[in-house]
């Protein structure tokens, strides 16, 4: 496959995933301009409510990765009936990450909103949404592994037309319970959290239905097995690390700008928002990198999985950057999309052109560790994450704001800084190869190592 053939195929898979995120990020920007007409201290909230689910996707992430890298394998290498075994054992382990997230967020939620500043207000209209979300939260992660599953088998539009539905649905709720419409009560931020509850229970319900339809799932091919649910955890665990010390980061970032005053902290939430409009393409190319890294590796075609990451690069590149421009020339524009909050809005501007300079070294962060990923580097990605969050934006936001004692500007160039670092390290890492992806054949099959060899890649028995 030549490289503009390979790019023509990133595409089609692409697309629908590139649809799929901005319109579930755009659930999380809907509830924010809903929530945001009615003051700050609700806009504060639902950022803060957001953001500490975000904590929660630790679990949830690393098993829709581990899922996708071998159901991308088995695709590649044809070979469906280890696919829907490790499918099956996934379905099990979503149960499970629900279960543990319902206990912790319940205990942990309340302890880590008032570690990050929040005020009694605040906090309380903070959790009157995250008691709902934690409580339903397997729907969650049941819609992200069966979106991750259908996306490793190289359908990407099926979870598009569902999150279509369900965001849908999702938004004319949150308008509804929050304003209090059609005669019901007005619920402000918990208003939002019903509606994600709802959304959720219908994609979870929809995927599954789907998936057993088409013998994704199949139960009598077995429950669980031991091997496949190591394979998991191997791949997994460290994208947990990754997830965990990415959330937990940006908690503790988000604590420290809130430290300056709730306005910075809402001004950050938004320009968080505004950012997805630009690294959504971004995310959803990673994860194009990742199943065809994944999938070639599968079919033995290794220089193809090489070229797979460079070739996926190019559209998220581009795009990031220009967009990036718009955030540097109009940031008014773009802040006045979320609020007219004459204390907010100063501060937007300043943040949203700082993003500007974000945009090409996250292009590059994603899709290179989405390529990583697919090979199995999960535990690369995970060293690196750790380098650019904590090793330099944690460090610069700290010595910023507690030891000089600067303004917030240097606060936010701590964000700067970690992309670049980021971007920088998965670009080597990708470049240096020495991927290594190993499947334990379980009938009589040999093992099969993808290696380095002379520069390029071969596949030894």
């Amino acid at each position: 496959m030549t490289n503009s053939e390979l790019r023509r195929h990133i595409f089609r898979l692409a697309w629908p995933i590139v649809i799929s995120m901005v319109l579930i990020r755009g659930v999380g920007i809907a509830d924010v301009i809903i929530i945001g007409q009615t003051g700050k201290n609700p806009l504060a909230a639902i950022g803060l409510g957001q953001q500490i689910t975000f904590l929660g996707m630790a679990l949830a992430y690393a098993l829709s990765v581990g899922v996708n890298v071998l159901v991308s394998y088995y695709t590649g290498a044809n070979k469906p009936k280890r696919r829907t075994r490790v499918i099956n054992t996934s379905v099990w382990l979503a149960v499970a990450v629900g279960v543990v997230m319902l206990v912790l967020g319940n205990l942990l939620s309340r302890p880590v909103a008032r570690f990050m500043g929040a005020e009694a207000e605040v906090l309380e209209l903070a959790w009157d949404y995250l008691k709902l979300i934690w409580t339903f939260y397997t729907f969650r992660v049941f819609v992200y592994t069966l979106t991750m599953i259908f996306q490793g088998t190289g359908d990407s539009r099926t979870p598009m037309y569902v999150v279509t539905v369900t965001n849908l649905v999702h938004i004319v709720l949150a308008y509804v319970l929050v304003y209090g419409k059609l005669g019901l009560p007005e619920m402000s931020v918990e208003g939002a959290g019903y509606a994600t509850v709802v959304s959720d229970l219908m994609g979870c319900l929809m995927l599954f239905f789907i998936a057993m339809r088409r013998g994704l799932i199949r139960f009598s091919a077995g429950w669980m097995r031991k091997k496949d649910l190591l394979r998991l955890f191997k791949l997994g665990l460290p994208v947990a690390g990754e997830r965990a010390l990415v959330s937990s980061g940006i908690a503790l970032y988000q604590a420290i700008v809130l430290h300056y005053s709730v306005a910075a902290y809402a001004a950050t939430q938004i320009v968080i928002n505004i950012e997805a409009f630009s690294f959504l393409p971004g995310i959803a190319f990673m994860q194009t990198a990742q199943i065809m890294v994944g999938q070639n590796l599968g079919a033995r075609k290794m220089d193809q999985a090489v070229r797979s990451g460079y070739q996926a690069l190019w559209i998220p590149g581009i795009f990031m950057t220009l967009l990036g421009v718009s955030f540097l020339l109009i940031p008014s524009i773009w802040v006045h999309m979320f609020t007219s909050d004459p204390e907010v809005v100063p501060l937007g501007i300043i943040v949203c052109q700082m993003a500007a300079f974000m945009q090409t070294p996250l292009a590059l962060t994603m899709v290179f560790g989405g390529g990583l990923r697919g090979a199995g580097e999960t535990r690369w990605v995970m060293y690196i994450t750790f380098i650019g969050a904590w090793g330099v934006r944690l460090s610069v936001a700290l010595l910023a704001a507690y030891v000089f004692k600067t303004g917030i500007f240097w606060v936010w160039f701590a964000m700067f800084a970690d992309w670049a670092a980021r971007a920088v390290l998965m670009f080597w890492r990708y470049r240096k190869g020495g991927w290594k992806l190993v499947e334990e054949d379980d009938d009589d099959d040999d093992e099969t190592e993808i290696k380095p060899v002379s520069g390029g890649y071969n596949v030894k028995k």
